[in-house]
């Protein structure tokens, strides 16, 4: 018998299972040279597949991205962290907005300052801060007639002077606009400044109040990984006693019946004496039968 009538002899004597899975490789075997080929494409493309789930990527595709694991949900925390990192750039762009408006303002009143510091300005100033002193004076203050009417004078005389320092006038009303401007623009940097340093240790403490979330759920994930593994120990202990018991049970009881068939059954209650007895009758029985 030659080896290929052998080989079918030996595939027709395998078990249904194992005929159906050879059976196609003995198709493909008879097929023209390629056909063979188209078919064994699918193959290669199936273990480049499987090399690149196992993170192997095949040398045509070495520049594949990793997929991207799905963000997890931000806590309450983590979010009110992310409102205030977002308050306190707020207040830093308006802080950086608003100093180039304070180099402005100081530029102006630079530019204003030498215009009135000329030939009679110190007593033009004079002038102009006594006006503003009667001014207030006569509004807010109770003088007698013949007081208030002096007072009254007064300021007609000096704003009679000052009319011949009109620029003068102008100018100082101008660096006192511009200050009073940069007045309040320190003020609201000054508030920014303070809401900044509030909102900087507002952060802070935010940020440890997230790290220790972060640290908790951590050590609860550890915890919990470790108790998991344990358990998993325990389990695999326990089913391996279980199978043990089971294996020593099967093999007693084989070892019972087996040893059941060169055993005799006796009453326990016949006494050695007696089992002797019945012994010896048996083998006098047999003699006789013989």
């Amino acid at each position: 018998m030659d080896e290929k009538k052998k080989a079918q002899i030996d595939v027709s004597q395998l078990p249904d299972g194992l005929k159906e899975l050879i059976a196609p490789v003995e198709k493909v075997a008879a097929l023209p040279a390629g056909k063979k080929e188209a078919i064994a494409l699918p193959a290669a493309s199936t273990s480049a597949a499987q090399m690149r789930r196992q993170g192997t990527d095949s040398p045509a595709t070495p520049n594949t991205p990793a997929k991207q694991q799905p963000e997890r949900p931000k806590t309450e925390k983590e979010i009110e962290l992310d409102a205030l990192i977002a308050k306190r750039q707020g207040i830093i762009d308006q802080l950086k907005s608003k100093n180039p408006l304070v180099l402005e303002s100081r530029k102006k009143i630079s530019a204003i300052i030498p215009s009135i510091r000329g030939k009679g300005a110190p007593q033009a100033i004079r002038l102009i801060e006594e006006a503003e002193r009667l001014e207030f004076s006569i509004a807010t203050e109770a003088y007698t007639p013949a007081k208030e009417k002096e007072l009254i004078k007064r300021l007609r005389e000096i704003k009679h002077e000052l009319s011949k320092h009109k620029e003068l006038e102008a100018a100082q009303k101008a660096v006192d606009a511009e200050r009073s401007a940069l007045h309040s623009l320190i003020s609201e940097i000054k508030a920014l400044e303070k809401e900044l340093f509030e909102t900087r240790a507002a952060c802070e403490a935010k940020y440890q109040e997230v790290l220790g979330e972060r640290k908790a759920n951590y050590e609860n994930r550890t915890n919990n990984r470790e108790e998991r593994f344990h358990q998993h120990e325990e389990q695999k202990h326990r089913q391996y006693e279980e199978l043990k018991q089971r294996v020593r049970q099967e093999r007693k009881k084989e070892y019972d019946e087996d040893m059941g068939k060169y055993m005799k059954d006796y009453d326990d209650t016949v006494s050695m004496e007696e089992i002797v007895q019945i012994e010896k009758k048996e083998k006098k029985q047999k003699k006789e039968d013989d």
